[in-house]
């Protein structure tokens, strides 16, 4: 009783300090606070524009928080998960789980099955969860979609091939595929909206890195790059001299960032024609890849993290490590995350100027760069998902503890007490 009057106390007090509590400082109201792909979109941005309160000054604050345990089970590593629609969605162990994304309640499960499969959460289109499962032992595999709110089965529909490197973009999955029939490649597009198959090519697959921009993606035939329409399969513009490997897209979908390789300069290409529109200065080798819209993240060879105009390609900041610079790399609210490697502590930095902001040494135990939502982080172990958001400060503290004021708009719940 002791604790739960003390945090009814706390929660006058932050009312009388702050008054009504506002609606945090979102993005338009049209612009999503979401990850809901593996690089946070179909364009492989790797940034959250709809995540506005993990700013630089906040970031200074996180903490860990609640944590959702992952398993791995035998052919069934955990899959890469996604936030959408106030949902953290997991899944290991042959099903899926929907969590509040605030608390890490758990809302929803799917049955656990006998069958051993393996799953990708292939995206969050508004409140819509779409999954590939394949069981391991026929390698049969279906397309399906969830309310993400509930878990509902909207639809579930078997598929003839095994998507690999999926996306989702205007209401269309798509993937390459081994066509074991005629030993070709492919590429298989099926509708969000009921899983029917829309349209398919032989002899084809996805070059580079599977991005979209502008509602198109690259594929690669025998002799060309032709970009193709993600809704329709047909071919929109071939590719023009040189080297046409996307490494990411413009969160707008304006242009493509293509690059041969490593040491080569990156190049910007209209995703709308096809014609080049800039070559970027060299900055030695590179590789990694983020955008928001106003600069392009890249990791260096010489250990640095550097920041170059996403139009004209000009270095703007070098953050310089004198252990693993980043490798992967994740932006939202104005800060930079990047992912040193197994055992370093995950790097922040001010998005805008590259100054570094320290983060808690747990952080060394994620295995990638998090995805960045919800006023969180939510980063990977090898056991689960940890959340990092803006400590509080002690108010009071009682026999469990340092009692604190949450950030403004968090949400309380008894798991926090």
């Amino acid at each position: 009783m002791r604790r739960r009057h003390l945090a009814v106390a706390v929660v006058a007090a932050l009312s009388a300090i702050a008054g009504p509590v506002p609606v945090a400082g979102r993005a338009a109201a049209t612009t999503p606070d979401a990850w809901g792909q593996a690089a946070a979109h179909a364009t492989g941005d790797r940034y959250n524009p709809g995540e506005s309160r993990l700013t630089p000054a906040a970031a200074a604050k996180l903490r860990p928080g609640w944590n959702v345990p992952l398993t791995t089970a035998k052919c069934a590593a955990p899959a890469a998960s996604l936030v959408g629609a106030g949902r953290l969605v997991t899944a290991a162990s042959y099903r899926i789980s929907g969590h509040d994304a605030s608390t890490g309640a758990l809302v929803w499960r799917t049955p656990a099955t006998s069958r051993k499969t393996s799953i990708t959460l292939a995206a969050i289109v508004g409140p819509r969860l779409v999954v590939q499962s394949r069981d391991c032992r026929s390698g049969k595999t279906s397309l399906a979609a969830h309310d993400v709110r509930t878990g509902k089965i909207l639809y579930t529909r078997q598929i003839p091939e095994t998507l690999y490197g999926v996306l989702v973009d205007k209401g269309i999955v798509v993937g390459s595929v081994w066509d074991a029939t005629v030993s070709r490649y492919g590429i298989r597009a099926y509708r969000v909206a009921d899983g029917t198959r829309v349209w398919a090519r032989q002899g084809s697959s996805i070059a580079g890195e599977t991005i979209a921009a502008g509602g198109r993606i690259l594929v690669v035939g025998d002799d060309r790059t032709t970009a193709v329409d993600v809704t329709t399969g047909t071919a929109v513009w071939p590719a023009g001299a040189g080297c046409f490997t996307p490494i990411g897209a413009s969160p707008d979908g304006a242009r493509f960032y293509l690059r041969c390789g490593p040491d080569e300069r990156i190049r910007t290409v209209s995703a709308a024609t096809g014609a080049v529109l800039r070559t970027f200065p060299g900055h030695g080798g590179t590789f990694g890849f983020a955008t928001d819209g106003e600069r392009v993240y890249l990791h260096t060879y010489s250990n640095e993290l550097i920041a170059v105009d996403a139009t004209d390609g000009r270095r703007l900041w070098t953050a310089a490590f004198t252990g693993n610079a980043p490798v992967t790399l994740s932006v939202g609210g104005g800060v930079l995350y990047g992912w040193r490697g197994h055992g370093h502590p995950l790097a922040a930095l001010d998005a805008r100027t590259g100054s570094s902001i320290a983060l808690p040494a747990s952080t060394s135990d994620l295995r990638d760069a998090p995805m960045v939502a919800n006023g969180r982080l939510y980063g990977t172990t090898r056991s689960a998902v940890t959340t990092y958001a803006p400590g509080p400060a002690c108010l009071a503290t009682s026999d469990v503890g340092c009692i604190g004021m949450p950030a403004l708009g968090a949400v309380w719940s008894s798991a926090s007490l």
